[in-house]
């Protein structure tokens, strides 16, 4: 019987003695994939679905934070957390600000601090992932009242008298209420 799968997550950070040492730490209990650039990290966006990435702030060509913006600009679920060894306040106030990150992280690390982090990141994007499926499932429903509405308004789902009409109508406004109200959170 096989054990729940790991949580993907993605490293990236141009030094590869980092993303060997985070990649040996994180092995055991996530499923790791590594990056040197923003743009490798892109490619590997692209083909693997990845639930937490944990980049560098600097480096070449492309910094964490505009990598994080990338991200979020594609609408991709994943957890973002930055980290740096550079104590550098405007990077972390845009990686909050235009990255819309998790959590930010200083170097060097503290390993259980960090796994630790990472956890919680799994966490936050299941939560990500369950509030899509519940809003899937609410679009859905309202979808099938709207349905069900026009089809007695046009006598094609049956006949209702027209306090039966009315309470269907209610039910797909009120759905429809749930909706927006739950998509504003």
């Amino acid at each position: 019987m096989a054990g729940p799968s790991k949580h993907p997550i993605l490293v990236v950070d141009d030094e590869a003695e980092i993303l060997h040492s985070l990649r040996d730490l994180l092995r055991m209990e996530f499923e790791v994939h590594t990056a040197h650039s923003g743009q490798e990290a892109i490619r590997i966006l692209q083909e693997t679905p990845i639930h937490v990435i944990l980049t560098d702030q600097r480096m070449p060509r492309m910094t964490g934070v505009e990598l994080l913006s990338w991200v979020q600009g594609e609408k991709l679920e994943a957890v973002r957390m930055v980290f740096t060894g550079y104590a550098d306040t405007t990077a972390v106030i845009a990686a909050v600000n235009q990255g819309h990150i998790f959590r930010y992280i200083a170097k060097p690390w503290d390993p259980h601090e960090l796994v630790a982090v990472l956890r919680q990141a799994c966490v936050q994007y299941e939560q990500i992932i369950a509030r899509q499926r519940l809003l899937d499932d609410a679009r859905g429903y309202v979808t099938r009242c709207l349905t069900l509405v026009s089809g007695l308004r046009e006598g094609q789902a049956g006949t209702l008298n027209s306090k039966g009409q009315a309470e269907a109508e209610q039910l797909a406004m009120t759905g429809t209420d749930l909706l927006a109200r739950l998509e504003r959170t």
